[in-house]
């Protein structure tokens, strides 16, 4: 008895395999239409006929993490389904149940049947194409951590994450999109932001701020001394690191965007690039006395200088002389200088024991601003005081 049906049931598989040889077995289909027993070119006929998807004039819409939203057409991208894919792979499995080893996948599918999901088929540098185009859309800056002033207390701004459009992904997701569906996620990847919250969070104090007044009429000396005063303005220093004025303005020169105004050369006032700097200089200089770190390099002019103290002056030079510091805290400190009107402040941000700053989890301002709100006049006159 096992023998016969043994016997027969290699015939019966020997039969279906010269009857479907080349074709779908019995019982398949793909997304839901019958294409079993058909040859290879009648199957992919009629999924075309009965899954005509997309139309031509049919829009895909890509969709990012804030539901904004971009149409592009399925044409420019030669979205389709894979017919050929499907019907291709529905003839390799049937092939595959015909083994003895997989009579239960035989017989399963004639007596059960078997639904096998379509893929879709794009032309991918196109689509890439398409991602390039949009990335500006959809892109979104990382946020720094970001310092507020008022008065001496600091409020920390957290840091936010940027977003870019993640092209490979994004594209792998469009493989998997099924047939008929018309909206696709965007995939993202992160983009740290160059300061976090972490890095500042012991800051909670401004330490000093010092003030000197130059003269708005001398636009060569003005401008020279408001880009010197951006250039080192949002500097951090951290514990241990010394910082030195050359490194932060870089070379006086004209493709540096500095212009020629007076400077002391030898006891004498000549026309160099740079003139006004040393004004920045100075005034970061008296904050950083105010704020008990460690000088580590200072020279003071030939002659007096008019908007400081006597002795209260430094200089630099090319790479000859240079303005250095030491963080001599075990806190990060940062450096803030603002040109206001005729005004020019620098002040140093950092710890105290006895002081408290207060973390914001919504940031409001630009990437890496920090700013002093109605600053008080602690430290306005051109004293040395502690």
């Amino acid at each position: 008895m096992g023998i016969q049906l043994f016997v027969s049931i290699s015939l019966s598989c020997a039969s279906l395999k010269y009857y479907y040889r080349g074709s779908v077995l019995p019982g398949v289909f793909i997304e839901g239409v019958d294409i079993g027993g058909f040859k290879y070119q009648q199957a992919v006929s009629k999924l075309k006929q009965k899954l005509p998807w997309p139309k031509p004039d049919s829009l895909l819409t890509l969709v990012g993490t804030e539901g904004n939203k971009a149409d592009i057409s399925c044409l420019s991208i030669h979205l389709a389904i894979d017919y050929e894919g499907a019907v291709d792979y529905a003839i390799k499995y049937s092939q595959y149940t015909y083994a003895w080893p997989n009579l239960n996948l035989l017989f399963g599918t004639i007596n059960n049947g078997l639904n096998i999901p379509a893929k879709i088929k794009f032309d991918k540098e196109a689509f890439r194409g398409v991602l390039n185009n949009l990335a500006p859309q959809f892109y979104r800056p990382p946020q720094d951590a970001q310092l507020a002033l008022i008065g001496d207390n600091v409020t920390l701004f957290q840091d936010v994450k940027g977003q870019k459009i993640d092209i490979k992904a994004t594209m792998d997701k469009l493989g998997e999109l099924p047939p008929g569906h018309h909206e696709l996620k965007l995939q993202f990847k992160a983009i740290e932001p160059s300061i976090s919250a972490e890095e500042y969070k012991d800051i909670n104090t401004r330490l000093a701020v010092f003030v000197t007044e130059f003269n708005l009429a001398d636009n060569e000396r003005s401008h020279n001394v408001k880009l010197a005063s951006q250039l080192i303005n949002n500097t951090m220093v951290k514990p241990g690191e010394i910082f030195s004025m050359n490194k932060a303005l870089g070379p006086r020169s004209p493709e540096f965007g500095y212009q020629q105004a007076p400077v002391i050369v030898d006891n004498k006032l000549i026309y160099d690039y740079g003139g006004g700097v040393c004004q920045v200089v100075t005034t970061l200089y008296n904050a950083v006395l105010l704020s008990d770190l460690t000088v580590i390099e200072r020279v003071p002019h030939t002659m007096p200088v008019t908007y400081a103290p006597l002795g209260k002056d430094a200089t630099i030079a090319a790479d000859l002389i240079d303005f250095k510091f030491l963080n001599n805290t075990e806190y990060p400190i940062i450096i803030v200088s603002q040109v206001q009107q005729d005004k020019l402040k620098v002040g140093i941000i950092g710890h105290r024991k006895d002081a408290t700053g207060r973390l914001i989890k919504d940031p409001s301002l630009s990437p890496g601003q920090v700013f002093v709100r109605n600053p008080r006049n602690d430290g306005y006159e051109q004293k040395h005081i502690k």
